[in-house]
């Protein structure tokens, strides 16, 4: 483990794998197991005021490399999935603006990463796993790994206290085929955060749009009857819906949010002008601009009576 402070006062933090099966990140480390490259869990801090200040801690899955594992995915799909570290992409850019405006709020931005590949080692369908908090884990389809990395980094989310916890995530391209490019899907059990991040989208022009978070969808993934979720749930639809559900579980209290970036994880290159071919950087605009509003009293929003 090793730590580290750059010039814009983000104190970085490696933590390798021996930590991670220290805090039993079993479903984690059940991802990277086929790769060479070893899982690396990332921690970053950012205080902008007192140190007793509850922070916001943004989560950002960061599958370097999502080949499906033995569920492998095909050719055409293989071609963008250098990008499924996007949520850990954007957690690192909105640490970088926060420290670089010198906002005046706590930030802690902690990051799974691994690979997602084939091999001799690789997760099986049909593999049990336990997450931090005891909760055991179906593995129905290896190639729904976004949810596993996430699951342990949720639950020592919580260590913290946070106001608030915000993951993003590149986790079902069914998003693609609800939203286009235009908006990234939202799943929260908060009010409050989503007419923030709903203000602060209309500021940025970077839309969300918010997706229902029910208990159907929870069923779904409890379904299983030998283990307590499943990392797929029953039937093929609802894809983004279900996936949210199964985070859900592993937030046991407080305020989340969780955004679906996978349709805004590339664009064309015309839909809008500032963003070039490629790989967007998607909702980091956003996700700046709701921290920022968060602590200006001035334009929060206020919900109706």
């Amino acid at each position: 483990m090793s730590s580290r402070c750059c010039a814009i006062r983000v104190n970085v933090e490696v933590k390798v794998e021996g930590w991670a099966e220290s805090q039993s990140m079993h479903a984690f480390l059940a991802v990277g197991k086929a790769s060479c490259e070893p899982p690396i869990f990332l921690e970053l801090s950012y205080y902008g005021t007192c140190a007793e200040e509850r922070p916001i801690v943004l989560v950002g899955q960061g599958v370097t490399y999502d080949a499906g594992g033995l569920c492998l995915k095909e050719k055409h799909e293989l071609f963008n999935m250098r990008g499924d570290m996007t949520g850990a992409a954007v957690v690192v850019a909105c640490c970088r603006a926060v420290a670089g405006l010198r906002l005046p709020v706590n930030i802690r931005g902690l990051i799974p990463l691994c690979e997602n590949v084939v091999g001799c080692n690789s997760v099986r369908t049909g593999d049990m796993v336990k997450s931090m908090n005891g909760k055991t884990i179906d593995i129905q389809c290896t190639d729904h790994e976004d949810v596993l990395v996430l699951a342990d980094a949720l639950l020592y989310a919580q260590n913290f206290c946070p106001k608030c916890i915000i993951d993003v995530d590149t986790c079902s391209g069914y998003m693609r085929q609800a939203l286009d490019e235009s908006a990234a899907g939202v799943f929260t059990n908060s009010e409050i955060l989503w007419q923030q991040i709903k203000h602060a989208s209309m500021h940025t022009g970077d839309r969300v749009w918010r997706f229902p978070l029910w208990e159907y969808y929870s069923k779904a993934v409890r379904a299983g009857g030998r283990s307590d979720v499943q990392n797929y749930g029953i039937d093929g639809g609802g894809r983004p819906c279900k996936a949210a559900a199964f985070l859900r579980e592993f937030v046991p209290c407080g305020q989340w949010m969780y955004i679906d970036a996978t349709n805004v994880m590339v664009t064309k290159g015309f839909e809008y002008e500032y963003l070039r071919k490629g790989m967007a950087g998607r909702p980091t605009r956003t996700l700046v601009e709701f921290i920022a509003q968060t602590i200006c009293k001035d334009t929060a929003p206020r919900l109706a009576k």
